[in-house]
């Protein structure tokens, strides 16, 4: 039988420093199991009072034109989503779809589009990738901006490949940012010198 695993008591210049099961750093909330969930609830509850402002822009009589609210959609609502995407990007993937019906209903009020307008058209007009696609071009962006900078901290996480082993023989563990990249980095011919 498992014993419990105490919490460790830390100590900050004699005093103790609290463990807490979830605490924001630069507007991301890192959560105790780092599943990013309660991240991902604000994160809906945020771009949801977005876009009852987008609403009510959108009214079909005196309301904005589609451009104009593809720019507040741009402005308000995707700037959110993708703000943090690398790190809160190694979710669960049925967590990160909790943040899909954002974006689909912010471009069906941007195009004035039915209820039932498949997503996948709605971002084909509004000329708006998936939201997955979104992040992980961002997560690519980043890694070969990273690529080129040695002396950052983040490198050799990134490009150091000793800790593949470990998730290839775990499956059921979270990837890393390198990990998740890797093939996709692989596949748009860059090679680590």
């Amino acid at each position: 039988m498992r014993k419990p695993h105490l919490e460790p008591t830390l100590l900050l210049n004699g005093t103790p420093v609290p463990v807490v099961d979830e605490t924001k750093f630069l507007c991301v909330v890192f959560d105790r199991k780092l599943s990013f969930i309660p991240h991902i609830k604000h994160l809906k509850d945020k771009c949801t009072k977005a876009l009852n402002l987008l609403r009510v822009l959108a009214h079909t009589s005196w309301g904005a034109d589609q451009e104009i609210l593809l720019h507040l959609y741009r402005s308000l609502i995707r700037s959110k989503l993708d703000y943090g995407c690398i790190v809160y990007g190694s979710a669960r993937g049925s967590y990160m779809r909790m943040l899909d019906p954002i974006q689909n209903h912010a471009l069906r009020l941007c195009l004035g589009a039915y209820r039932t307008s498949p997503a996948s058209s709605l971002s084909v007009e509004a000329n708006e990738p998936p939201v997955y696609f979104r992040r992980k071009r961002l997560s690519l962006q980043y890694c070969l901006k990273l690529s080129c900078n040695y002396s950052n901290p983040a490198y050799a996480t990134v490009f150091n490949s000793k800790f593949h082993s470990v998730f290839e023989r775990k499956h059921t563990q979270l990837p890393s940012l390198a990990i998740r990249v890797s093939g996709d980095l692989q596949a748009v011919g860059f090679k680590k010198e």
